[in-house]
């Protein structure tokens, strides 16, 4: 109950972001984010391909940026009114500290 609860905190902690233009998402938009050195968490779903985890990964480390797995790609889809979505970039540090806190609160 207490893990469901928080993990619905860090989806509305998503939309929040997302709604405040705080949230880059798509492959190629975070892609772009990362480079310009914008994305202060990466979040990748974890029903992505290995491979493209890895890489996602790699690339936020190396961009000065956290990344984490977290979620499947409908929920994440769902929290920014999107489609399905493999990867979101939280570009405000303040929120992405939140989310980050949950994310270790759910354990994943």
């Amino acid at each position: 109950m207490v893990r469901a609860r928080t993990m619905d905190e860090v989806y509305n902690l998503l939309g929040l972001a997302y709604r405040a233009g705080r949230v880059t998402s798509g492959y190629q938009a975070v892609m772009a984010a990362l480079k310009r050195g914008k994305v202060v968490l990466l979040i990748a779903a974890r029903d992505t391909s290995p491979r493209l985890q890895s890489r996602l990964l790699a690339l936020s480390r190396q961009n000065g940026s956290q990344g984490l797995l977290f979620g499947d790609k409908a929920t994440i889809g769902a929290a920014l009114g999107k489609p399905p979505c493999a990867v979101v970039g939280i570009t405000d540090a303040n929120l992405a500290n939140l989310i980050r806190q949950k994310v270790r609160e759910v354990g994943a």
